[in-house]
């Protein structure tokens, strides 16, 4: 038994049919043609047919082999008896597609054109991307389906948005894109009745967003279609991107980390992630109930490391009951995902080594915090929450669990050099007030060396990096300079700057403060083993009232030895305000002083108290003293003094700001 099918050609000089009556005609037309010179197409198509699937294409309805014909069309069969007859179907559709030739079903009536498309069958127009996704072949059914959206194929936009709106074919989720696409391409009831649901269940401002989203969708097509649909993913990335950046500039922190929340509510994993850690460390009193919502909802959007953290979180009760079953479920389901992600780069390695064979051993990832112990448990849950990010890398933890170190907060001892390290962390991330307290202990060598030269490159870079902290009187000798400046280079060099420190002798003087380990269940133990990375153990400690996220608290009485010269905002001094009377010369002159020679004393001594802020100022600038000097005799002469104090003063307050 055989299944039959047409092979033809369309000319060149004919478009192509986008109905199915077109197509008729056209096949029609050529059928009837007169016989011509074998087809080379023919002949190519058959041959690569013929050395695949042998067994099934053996029925050839004019008698020829390998396309061997002279009429204008090919009559062949498919073996249906043969075990994988439809294999073969669906390689002689790619085979005539591949070469610009078209197939015609007389059974159904289906033409299979050479441009891909299936005219008045959109269901299988989008076969090819089907048989990919039931085939694991993700890369592929998602092109193949991008393609078809392309062409307004309303099976292949729904199936955008469900990948979109469930994270799959390797897609990260969008929300908002995704109801718009289901709308857009729901082509029967069921379809209809899903995407409608989907986009009741949005609140009504993100309903207006989805309506406008949809108008503007509908209003494109083809490639621009696709350039909208990317151009409103990559939205979501880029405005993570900067949240991301914009937390580490700390004068901003507190603006940039709401982008978490939205970028996380279009399904964003991994800001789901960081805003569970927002809900306990953030400027609000720390809230456990939200943290598990939020690690619940990037764990179930497939984020292997919130997979980790909601085991612990159902293990040891954190913003909720205890529940062994789901930490033992959550436990198991992060493993198979590790497990899963390092058979998939071996494979990788293994097709990238030139024999085949990968030699490299499938490890856990090492582990990006501080220390190498095995994680300990302190019983304090904002100790253990926030030192298990902290462990896995984040600097916004690292600088938090630094604090809580060097001022013993969170029930914990106080420990300069666990504090050292994890500030040492966070500064090799960015974070702006982490490289200045980090600054502030190797100034004068707490939990560690110091080292004056590395301490003021800390400071440089902090500034530049938006702390909130400043340091008064920061010299810079002319012999300083060059040093300094090369000690900022390596140390802004991303992942050196604990490099950096470990060569010149800087890192901490001592480990963390032993903590006696307390027991824990199975999906805990999986966590700190098989599970997660290694980690340092961390003190104990309870569930005070919010920390200050700055080094100079005025609770502890230690950090203003630590940081001498420290402030906030514009410093203001005796120089500053000595450039107020420089600036204010003549006014002060005629206040108080009478025409005559007490008049000019009066100037002199005004301008020379310009001059003396003047000199004092272009100190904090770090100023050449040859060019301070020119500075303050200008300063001391009357009227110009005026204008020069006044603009040293500006550049000093916008210095400072």
């Amino acid at each position: 038994m055989s299944y039959t099918l047409q092979l033809w050609e369309k000319p060149a000089d004919w478009p192509w049919p986008t109905t199915k009556a077109e197509a008729d005609a056209q096949f029609e037309r050529v059928s009837d043609g007169p016989e011509t010179a074998q087809n080379p197409k023919f002949l190519l198509w058959g041959q690569a047919l013929h050395a695949r699937f042998p067994e099934s294409m053996d029925v050839w309805l004019d008698g020829s082999e390998e396309g061997v014909t002279t009429f204008p069309t090919l009559g062949f069969g498919i073996n249906t008896r043969t075990p994988h007859w439809d294999d073969a179907f669906d390689h002689a559709w790619a085979q005539a597609t591949r070469l610009g030739l078209s197939l015609y079903d007389p059974q159904s009536g289906v033409h299979y054109l050479g441009n891909g498309d299936v005219p008045e069958e959109p269901d299988l127009q989008v076969h090819r991307a089907v048989r990919a996704r039931k085939a694991g072949d993700d890369a592929t059914a998602w092109a193949e389906y991008r393609a078809w959206a392309a062409r307004g194929n309303t099976h292949a936009i729904y199936a955008l948005g469900r990948a979109m709106r469930f994270g799959i074919l390797g897609q990260r989720r969008h929300f908002d894109l995704a109801a718009a696409l289901q709308l857009m391409g729901a082509h029967n009831p069921e379809t209809q009745a899903d995407a409608q649901a989907f986009a009741e269940r949005f609140p009504p401002e993100a309903k207006l967003r989805i309506q406008a989203l949809l108008a503007r969708l509908k209003a494109t097509a083809g490639e621009p279609l696709l350039q909208l649909i990317d151009a409103e993913r990559k939205a979501v990335d880029d405005a993570f991107d900067r949240t991301e950046q914009t937390m580490l500039y700390s004068r901003k922190r507190i603006e940039a980390s709401g982008g978490l929340e939205v970028a996380a509510l279009q399904g964003h994993e991994v800001a789901a992630f960081q805003r569970a850690l927002e809900a306990v460390t953030g400027w609000e009193e720390p809230n456990f109930e939200n943290a598990r919502y939020w690690c619940q909802r990037a764990a179930e959007w497939d984020h292997e490391p919130a997979k980790r953290l909601l085991a612990l979180m159902y293990e040891h009760g954190w913003g909720g009951p205890v529940d062994k079953a789901a930490a033992a479920k959550w436990s198991a389901a992060a493993q198979e995902q590790r497990q899963q992600a390092q058979k998939r780069q071996q494979r990788k390695d293994e097709a990238a080594s030139p024999q085949g064979l990968s030699l490299a051993p499938v490890e856990a990832k090492p582990s990006t915090g501080v220390g190498a112990a095995a994680q300990v448990w302190t019983g304090t849950a904002t100790r253990d929450f926030v030192g298990w990010f902290a462990r896995e890398g984040n600097p916004h933890a690292a600088q938090y669990m630094g604090i809580a170190d060097q001022h013993g907060r969170e029930g914990g001892p106080a420990n300069a050099a666990q504090a050292r390290a994890w500030y040492a962390q966070a500064a090799e991330a960015g974070h702006a007030d982490a490289t200045y307290n980090l600054g502030t202990f190797i100034e004068v060598g707490t939990g560690g060396p110091k080292d004056v030269l590395v301490a003021k490159a800390l400071f440089m870079m902090a500034n530049a990096g938006g702390t909130t902290m400043r340091v008064d009187d920061l010299r810079l000798a002319p012999n300083e300079q060059g040093p300094v400046r090369a000690l900022v280079a390596a140390l802004r060099e991303p992942g050196q700057l604990r490099a950096v420190l470990q060569q010149r002798g800087l890192a901490p003087a001592a480990g963390p403060a032993p903590v006696v380990r307390q027991a824990m269940g199975g999906a805990a133990a999986a966590a700190t083993t098989g599970m997660g990375p290694p980690a340092a153990a961390a003190p104990s400690g309870t569930l005070p009232s919010r920390p200050s996220q700055r080094v100079d608290d005025d609770e502890d009485e230690e950090s203003d030895a630590l940081r001498g010269h420290q402030g906030t905002g514009v410093s203001m001094h005796w120089g500053h305000l000595a450039l107020m009377v420089g600036i204010a010369n003549v006014v002060l002159v005629i206040a108080f002083f009478k025409p005559g020679a007490s008049f000019r004393m009066g100037l002199m001594a005004f301008g020379l108290v310009g001059a003396v802020g003047a000199w004092r100022t272009t100190g904090d600038l770090d100023w050449p003293p040859l060019a301070r000097a020119v500075v303050a005799l200008l300063a001391a002469i009357p009227l110009v003094g005026m204008a020069v104090c006044t603009l040293l003063l500006f550049k000093a307050t916008r210095e400072r700001r």
